[in-house]
């Protein structure tokens, strides 16, 4: 009856229509008075009517419809929070007060009709509910419809495990009508054990059911003083999320054997290249190294000032193509995965002295001032050959872009676990885009740096001689004609005492 009045709420007003046309008709049938009279009770002169049929129709129709909604009421408060308890019985109440008094006045116990002074009762219990627990509120409202229409299944325990409410979500989870589980232990429920599991230890699990998957978790529900009086779970579908993952893997393995095969290529390639590399450099040094001995010889036993001047020029090319090789032999080794540093715990103010000692004849061409200003007691973990390369060619470069009567600095720091060390110089400088730029292989930054006594690889082959200790580098500079500084990272050493 209840689901045929939820759909045609009309039919409430039938009887209550009918009752007040035969109301007005009374005079003609008596079907709601059957007569009426007077009568003095305690010296006051009251009514006395005899009721007809459909008078006791009504009031059993009445009767029915408060008490139906009470029942409702009732059942709903049950699952409700004590807040909404105190409100649904307060409106229970003043529903059921005014008929109370009615039946004591139709069944003659009080010949007194009270019905109206009930009627002020109910208001002051409507009073409480609307200004004190606020009873006409939406937030109730909007609850219940938000979780009634959410895709999560969500189910509401009592602290015995009562199933005590449920959404329509929860109704398709279980595959059963809320009519039919509430007020069932959670144990009589059709749930898996792996979900009665996840009730009793408030864990979030993943779970199958029916060939789909869930995501469940589980809340405590506690009171003000902190004591758990129920649990709240909720079950997310994740069947289409889950497929997503799982294709998602799919594509990534494909992915990753595609990676392997493509990084084995390219290694292969790469192999190849430094095989070649090698090869080449062994097939141009060979003969260059008889050319590189000889124009010594030749130009002892020439006489010609010009001949003289084009053996010079020769012998400046040939230098270059072998510096050139070394230096390309050199970036290629290091560039090949299986090179590994031969690190050695080194004192770094000896090896930078030694760098200078051998680099001497360099400086002293343009009267270069070294200044080395690192502490005796600075050790780096380095490859001792390749760190003396990385100062011969950093001095190498500040010697060639520093003007005459000019100085090279050398300076260091221990910070946490490595050395920071700089060469600074009073050369020509850097711009911006040239400091991004200067570590690239076979760049030369301008004019200036274009010349055929360089190979353009020197700080290329430092970057990776850094790289491969595990460090970085880079350049600084204040601009044009403001000197430059390389500044490295190297691992620390041992710590020494002065």
């Amino acid at each position: 009856p209840f689901k045929i009045v939820e759909r045609k709420p009309y039919l409430l007003y039938i009887i209550p229509l009918i009752t007040l046309l035969l109301r007005l008709t009374d005079d003609f049938h008596h079907l709601v008075w059957s007569s009426s009279s007077t009568i003095r009770i305690y010296g006051v002169t009251m009514p006395l009517s005899r009721y007809g049929p459909w008078f006791w129709v009504f009031v059993s129709y009445s009767y029915s419809l408060v008490f139906a909604g009470s029942s409702m009421l009732l059942k709903e408060a049950i699952s409700y929070s004590s807040l909404y308890k105190k409100k649904s019985l307060l409106i229970i109440t003043a529903a059921l007060l005014p008929i109370a008094f009615s039946f004591v006045y139709l069944s003659r116990i009080c010949p007194f009709d009270l019905t109206p002074v009930s009627f002020s009762l109910s208001s002051f219990f409507a009073f409480i509910g609307i200004y004190k627990l606020r009873l006409i509120e939406i937030i109730p409202i909007a609850r219940d419809r938000v979780i009634e229409n959410m895709a999560d299944a969500v189910m509401v325990f009592d602290e015995e495990l009562r199933l005590i409410d449920l959404n329509r979500s929860a109704e398709k989870f279980i595959s059963k009508r809320k009519d039919e589980v509430l007020g069932k232990s959670a144990m009589d429920l059709p749930i898996d054990t792996d979900i009665l599991r996840i009730l009793h230890s408030e864990k979030k699990r993943t779970c199958e059911k029916n060939g789909r998957f869930y995501d469940v978790a589980v809340q405590p529900v506690k009171d003000k003083k902190g004591n758990v009086i129920g649990k709240i779970l909720i079950a997310r579908d994740i069947t289409d999320i889950k497929r997503y993952q799982n294709e998602l893997e799919e594509l990534n393995k494909h992915l990753e054997e595609k990676v392997k095969e493509r990084t084995k290529e390219v290694w292969k390639l790469v192999k190849q290249k430094d095989d070649f590399i090698k090869q080449l450099g062994h097939d141009l040094k060979t003969p260059l190294t008889p050319i590189i001995s000889l124009l010594p010889l030749i130009k002892e036993k020439v006489k010609d000032k010009e001949l003289v001047r084009l053996l010079d020029i020769i012998s400046r090319n040939v230098n270059y193509m072998k510096d050139l090789v070394t230096d390309t032999l050199s970036l290629a080794q290091l560039s090949t995965p299986s090179y590994k540093p031969k690190l050695e715990d080194l004192n770094l103010h000896d090896v930078v002295k030694e760098s200078l000692i051998e680099n001497e004849y360099l400086m002293k061409e343009k009267d270069i001032h070294p200044l080395n200003k690192i502490d005796t007691s600075i050790r780096v973990k380095a490859d001792k050959l390749r760190l003396k390369e990385i100062f011969a060619n950093l001095i190498s470069n500040s010697v060639r872009y520093t003007p005459k009567g000019g100085w090279i600095e050398f300076s260091a720091k221990r910070v946490g676990d490595e050395v920071v060390i700089e060469v600074k110089d009073n050369g020509i400088g850097l711009t911006e885009e040239q400091k991004e730029k200067i570590f690239d292989e076979f760049y030369k930054a301008d004019e200036s740096r274009h010349d055929l006594s360089t190979s353009g690889l020197g700080l290329s082959i430092c970057k990776k001689i850094v790289e491969r200790h595990g460090g970085r580098i880079w350049a600084e500079s204040e601009g044009i004609g403001k000197g430059t500084s390389i500044i490295f990272t190297l691992p620390a050493g041992e710590i020494t005492k002065k």
